[in-house]
């Protein structure tokens, strides 16, 4: 049996969140970070977590952060018009 990977999302004194693996050190490098525009930041309010936490779930499910990627076909992103 595998162990499976453990994140944490963490938002920084300076309102970025960022994802990072729970047992790293908190001087460490994150795996991905988001930072939200004032304007955005003003949208969002209360809701700016949870947004975060949303974008970064899916990163981690659409990623190589999961060793399943490895195993799995994943089509290419559709062009935007």
């Amino acid at each position: 049996m595998t162990e499976a990977a453990v994140f944490e999302i963490v938002e920084l004194e300076d309102g970025q969140f960022v994802l990072r693996a729970a047992d790293s050190d908190e001087s460490s490098e994150p795996l991905a970070s988001i930072r939200f525009s004032s304007q955005t930041l003003e949208l969002l309010r209360h809701h700016r977590f949870d947004v975060a936490r949303e974008m970064l779930d899916h990163l981690i499910s659409r990623s190589v952060l999961t060793e399943d990627d490895e195993e799995a076909d994943t089509p290419e992103p559709a062009a935007i018009h």
